[in-house]
């Protein structure tokens, strides 16, 4: 029913649906992709209307629309510095002015950053060290070091990963800097399916918001999956690429796939009133 007339009925209907926990801030009907910038008061959204994509940033508070943002991405160190990843030579982008900084993967990033066709670790950490900005992206297990003044110093600057920590673990590149002392700060997955809320009290999982400390739910989410906290936690936003409605089977595959997907909205799930005032 709902792929058949969510988007054939008044634009209301479609948060009527959900509970008053449940504020709908990108509708289904439009949604093609979104990601929640690491302040947690901005979205990007990728919409499609009358066939035509647009991309802005969404204010979640204010409803206020960001428009003309159309820099590539493949991860948000802040609001403004976004990383993209392209292979031997990555960039930082600055979101404000939409300026590209070529940023070099550690076996190209100096001279020396390779000593007989090992990794000079001893030239990483002391580098590290001296960073003005250490991130380190789970997704990808991959670091960026920025360095002071960055859009200038531009040979300070690089990325390195797994292939760059000559051991078999697979956490490798996280345990290094932690052995190593190194401030650094974790870049949000895609989907984190849990997040802890800004004053550490509750914890946002992909059912629901939980209290951190009895680990009691306290309310429900719509079937989807946690993206982040607001600012001001005082909701979390879920979203999902779309509800499958009709499963595709192939022969001999191990894959299923979906055909016919229904998709789905971005939504802010709301803490009760009870729990707002004792925040």
């Amino acid at each position: 029913m709902q792929y058949l007339f969510q988007c054939n009925c008044p634009e209301t209907s479609e948060e009527a649906r959900y509970s008053s926990q449940v504020d709908v801030i990108v509708s289904a009907c439009s949604h093609v992709n979104s990601r929640l910038l690491p302040s947690g008061d901005l979205l990007y959204v990728q919409e499609e209307k009358s066939g035509i994509t647009s991309t802005h940033l969404l204010n979640i508070q204010t409803g206020e629309k960001i428009e003309g943002i159309d820099q590539p991405f493949s991860s948000f160190l802040t609001n403004d510095l976004w990383f993209v990843k392209k292979g031997i030579e990555d960039h930082i982008v600055d979101r404000i002015t939409g300026t590209q900084y070529p940023i070099k993967i550690c076996r190209f990033w100096r001279d020396n950053s390779y000593v007989n066709g090992e990794p000079n670790l001893g030239l990483l950490i002391t580098t590290l060290n001296q960073s003005k900005q250490v991130f380190f992206i789970p997704d990808d297990d991959r670091v960026i070091v920025i360095s002071e003044n960055f859009q200038t110093n531009l040979e300070q600057n690089f990325t390195f990963g797994l292939s760059d920590i000559p051991e078999w673990d697979p956490n490798r590149v996280e345990r290094f800097l932690l052995e190593h002392n190194i401030d650094y700060q974790v870049v949000r997955p895609y989907f984190p399916h849990q997040v802890i809320s800004p004053n550490g009290k509750l914890i946002a999982r992909d059912e629901g918001i939980y209290s951190v400390e009895t680990d009691q739910l306290i309310v429900d989410a719509p079937p989807s999956w946690v993206r982040g906290w607001m600012s001001d936690g005082l909701g979390a936003i879920y979203s999902s690429g779309g509800r499958c409605l009709i499963r595709r089977f192939e022969l001999f595959a191990d894959d299923i796939g979906c055909a016919v997907e229904v998709p789905q909205p971005v939504v802010l799930l709301k803490l009760p009133d009870e729990y707002l005032s004792s925040q």
